[in-house]
């Protein structure tokens, strides 16, 4: 949250600054202000994580996803086996189920959820993650490869695979130390599919093809309900009235150029034999008299 204060006097842009970035003390103070207004049954168990950046978001960062056995490590239920039931995404917290913690409740009838049929209920607390161990089953080389059941005091991530059940990339879960010991992710609880969803086996069969030269987005059966069949632009011929305005008109001429192009156009004449004889007569004929007439 940010405020202009370039209207407001320097005392008053320090105060509203102070508002906008409190310091931990009064953060903590807000908070508890806060949960004064809260019902006792809807007050969180752990001081709510106020810095969005510093919430949990990965599998790296929860180490413990819903459906994992933990056993809890402080408490009045120290050493009980316990499922992961739900992430307090607020508060960074685990739920668990009937063996973790609980606290008594009073809900008042407006909040009843159904088949609620006391006001007093018990209601799982929220555990830190350093309060809780993971427990596996992993095999044991001294009782030739029986599955014993440990709590794991540490965990760590290497690689990634794609988790059909997740249905995204997971890392792969090993002991701390062993990477050849991997312990795998629980399966996710089934979601039924809503009134509105779609179902999965539905959802993956392929409804859409991308256009192309070969795929036109149209069938060829209702290419005649789409386009016009009796469109000039459709027939493949021109009409007169499209040929003269394609074809670009003739420029005037000059009166010499026409007459130069119409004997252009005339046909040449072919010589014939006769007209050899003839002319090689004459030939001759002009020769004979040149020699006559040349003095000795």
């Amino acid at each position: 949250m940010s405020f202009n204060s370039r209207h407001i006097s320097k005392a008053g842009a320090r105060i509203m600054e102070q508002l906008a970035h409190p310091t931990p003390g009064v953060a903590r103070k807000r908070e508890l202000e806060a949960l004064r207004a809260v019902p006792s049954f809807l007050r969180p168990d752990l001081p709510r994580v106020m810095d969005p950046a510093k919430r949990y978001r990965t599998p790296q960062e929860w180490l413990f996803m819903p459906g994992d056995r933990v056993v809890i490590m402080r408490g009045p239920c120290r050493g009980n086996i316990a499922v992961v039931r739900e992430h307090d995404r607020n508060t960074n917290g685990y739920l668990l189920d009937e063996s973790g913690p609980q606290r008594t409740v009073v809900v008042p009838r407006e909040f009843w959820q159904e088949g609620q049929e006391s006001h007093v209920v018990a209601m799982p607390q929220a555990l830190r993650r350093q309060d809780l161990r993971l427990v596996a089953e992993i095999e044991s080389p001294q009782d030739d490869g029986k599955l014993r059941t440990v709590a794991v005091d540490n965990v760590m991530f290497e690689g990634e695979y794609y988790d059909k059940w997740y249905r995204r990339k997971m890392p792969y879960r090993c002991v701390f130390g062993q990477r050849d010991l991997v312990i795998p992710w629980p399966r996710p609880e089934p979601q039924e599919t809503g009134t509105l969803g779609t179902d999965p086996g539905v959802a993956r069969e392929q409804s859409f093809w991308v256009d192309s030269l070969v795929r036109g987005p149209i069938p060829s059966a209702a290419l005649a309900t789409v386009r016009n069949p009796h469109s000039k632009y459709r027939r493949g011929k021109l009409t007169p009235r499209d040929i003269k305005r394609l074809v670009a008109p003739e420029m005037p001429a000059m009166p010499a150029m026409r007459q130069r192009k119409n004997s252009s156009q005339h046909k040449k004449q072919m010589i014939t034999d006769e007209d050899i004889e003839l002319i090689g007569s004459r030939v001759q004929q002009f020769l004979e008299s040149q020699t006559t007439t040349t003095p000795k």
